[in-house]
């Protein structure tokens, strides 16, 4: 099927280059708009109704979050292209959005592409893209992250999370409502996410939620007791920064 998109950036070069590399290499993508305001490209949207908006982040007047979060509910998928710092990096990820750094690169355009092409069908609400807005507005309130499984997309505050057990290319999380979901990335991904919270690596299988943390029990070499009951390894390596990690937190 053809995606019919619409490429939202306040600089002229970088809607031709992206426009250019999308005719070369992603021929299911059909630019319908260029854009070089967010007002402008909400006009747009609303008037075209594309399956996809390319959309630059730093804007003036207006950013590319600020669009989103006046268009109230969003029926389309986004791609991200930006430039950012680290931090709004980490907030699209969380929310399994997809994002193409300047300057773009070919084969992740193709991927990020390709995923789209996936779900592109299916226009009702963009629950990602709402997550994500609810997030950066209100930074005092639990962030939430989306957790892409096989079947499903689910959405779940960071603070419900007890721990992370990886499983090769995989990861389980072990919920305090005593649900677990398998998610196809590896536990390394996830450590990077959910450092910047109170997230601890205790072992190379095991990441924890330090508000769940019950107990450091000593025997047995060291353990992790957790307030569900359940125990965690931890690695000699890493038990004195455990420690160190979990005495600073109280």
């Amino acid at each position: 099927m053809i995606i019919k998109s619409i490429i939202i950036d306040d600089e002229v070069h970088n809607l031709e280059n992206l426009k250019g590399l999308l005719k070369r290499n992603c021929p299911n993508v059909e630019v319908v708009a260029m854009e070089f305001s967010a007002e402008e490209g909400i006009e747009a949207i609303r008037k075209l109704q594309p399956d996809l908006v390319f959309l630059d982040i730093e804007m003036p007047a207006k950013n590319g979050f600020d669009m989103l979060e006046s268009m109230g509910d969003v029926n389309f998928e986004v791609i991200f292209v930006t430039a950012y710092n680290q931090y709004i990096l980490q907030a699209i990820k969380s929310c399994a959005l997809d994002y193409l750094m300047k300057p773009v690169a070919i084969q992740e355009l193709k991927d990020a592409v390709s995923r789209v092409a996936q779900v592109v069908s299916d226009k009702k609400e963009n629950q990602k893209l709402k997550v994500l807005v609810e997030n950066l507005r209100d930074i005092n309130q639990p962030k939430k992250i989306a957790l892409p499984t096989a079947e499903e997309l689910y959405f779940v505050s960071i603070d419900d999370i007890i721990r992370c057990k990886g499983e090769n290319n995989y990861t389980m999380f072990y919920l305090a409502n005593g649900d677990s979901i398998l998610v196809s990335r590896t536990l390394k991904e996830w450590d990077d996410m959910l450092s910047s919270y109170q997230f601890i690596r205790t072992h190379q299988s095991h990441l924890i939620n330090s508000i769940h943390v019950k107990s450091f029990v000593k025997k047995d070499g060291g353990y992790i007791l957790m307030k569900d009951g359940s125990m965690v390894s931890v690695s000699k390596h890493k038990k004195e920064q455990t420690l160190s990690k979990l005495a600073s937190l109280r």
